[in-house]
């Protein structure tokens, strides 16, 4: 299916749809300048002292980093708060939020940026299956509980060797927090609960249409949920600039566009 027609026929099923699905990843944040950490040439652009020391990403968001490499390991997520707070979400954001103004929605995504409740979205429509880098939780794990914290300083970080000090605490017993994340072999994340119940609660219905958006691949959460919903006779369209993205749900519904410049095109054929 031309590009055109692919865009009109989701702009059609967009204005019509009484409950839509946003399945988002890490192609969404990137037009609002958050990096994919899984591009290694990127990673390492950002941060050459982990080059130096051929850290990488999987090596630092893992609860093993927290106990072994902690000063790296929290200039990594520190870095990550200034980048997010330094930035701002991009316009698809705010266009899904007044979709949600039309009709029934709900926000899954794997980002962790935070991006979509900074742009306004309903709290109670959103599970952040991976978590927040704006919060936190103990890393002894005291307790399940996690706590909010927008602080931007949270530590202190020496950009030359990319090293935090004056680490954050557990508001519960004073020892190390780290970031309220679901990282690489981790199994003390506490995960949050509400945010669970929310996405079960809006799943007892059915959905209209899913939207699958800037999925890598090499996490394919999202993907697996659209195709499952596909498969229930739910549509779903595919926003991705990789073509490949699309071979675990193969929709025709496939736009090879940005994140930002498909809801700016699809939301000026739906609403004018």
């Amino acid at each position: 299916m031309a590009l055109l027609e692919t865009l009109h026929k989701s702009a059609d099923l967009i204005r019509n749809c009484k409950r839509m699905l946003l399945l988002t990843s890490a192609g969404m944040s990137a037009d609002s300048n958050i990096p994919t950490f899984r591009d290694k040439d990127g990673y390492w652009k950002n941060f050459p002292p982990f080059k130096e020391k051929n850290l990488e990403a999987q090596d630092l968001a893992s609860p093993w980093a927290f106990r072994n490499e902690l000063p790296h390991a929290w200039a990594f997520y520190e870095w990550r708060r200034r980048n997010a707070n330094e930035n701002q979400p991009h316009e698809g954001y705010r266009i899904i939020n007044e979709w949600f103004e039309k009709n029934d929605g709900f926000i899954h995504t794997t980002n962790t940026d935070g991006l979509h409740l900074m742009s306004g979205c309903d709290k109670d429509r959103i599970l952040e299956v991976h978590g927040s880098m704006w919060r936190l939780q103990c890393l002894d794990t005291c307790t399940n509980q996690y706590w909010d914290d927008v602080s931007v300083p949270l530590c202190d970080l020496d950009n030359q060797t990319m090293r935090a000090s004056n680490f954050p605490k557990c508001i519960h017993c004073s020892s190390i927090a780290r970031p309220h994340i679901l990282m690489f072999g981790d199994g003390e994340y506490t995960g949050h609960p509400e945010q669970g119940i929310n996405f079960r609660n809006f799943l007892q219905e059915s959905v209209d249409l899913a939207i699958l958006v800037g999925s890598s691949g090499a996490v394919p959460t999202n993907d697996y949920i659209a195709l499952h919903l596909m498969e229930s006779g739910t549509e779903v369209i595919n926003i991705n600039l990789d073509a490949s993205s699309n071979q675990i749900v193969n929709t025709d519904l496939f736009i090879e566009m940005k994140g930002k410049d498909a809801f700016v095109e699809l939301n000026r054929i739906a609403f004018g």
